[in-house]
């Protein structure tokens, strides 16, 4: 079992990741606006950047609190957050739909995805490699 100094420590950096990623990969859109010509993606880096900021941290929160009270539920918890993120982003992409229209969704689709990807990639390098190691401390311990 992780401690909670351990719990700390590992869900400040997954939050440090977050946020340094989020602002390399809007600075990537914004460039790409600014030097390639594209117009429309303003909106679309605001609304990609507050959907992975948002579930990112509490992800990284719920991550914590189950790993300090409950440590047998993290598979459970892992399956689980793949499904609502998919949900949030469903919903955050019609709540565009709406807002904008179809003609507008195009950019939307594309930045959106830019860091939803980035988003399952981090999520899923981080936690296994923190699962994989807490695992071989555990068999040495044995």
């Amino acid at each position: 079992m992780l401690k909670n100094t351990d719990t700390t420590r590992l869900s400040r950096r997954y939050a440090l990741q977050t946020v340094v990623a989020v602002t390399v990969l809007s600075l990537g859109v914004i460039s790409m606006h600014m030097f390639a010509h594209v117009d429309g993606l303003v909106s679309p880096i605001v609304v990609s950047v507050v959907f992975a900021l948002v579930v990112e941290l509490i992800d990284i929160y719920l991550w914590k609190r189950i790993a300090e009270t409950n440590e047998k539920m993290l598979s459970t918890y892992f399956s689980a957050v793949s499904g609502f993120r998919m949900l949030l982003a469903l919903f955050t992409l019609l709540g565009c739909y709406i807002a904008v229209g179809r003609d507008a969704m195009l950019e939307y689709c594309l930045v959106f995805m830019v860091f939803y990807l980035w988003m399952i990639v981090h999520h899923s390098l981080f936690f296994s490699r923190l699962t994989n190691s807490h695992t071989e401390c555990d068999k040495e311990n044995k």
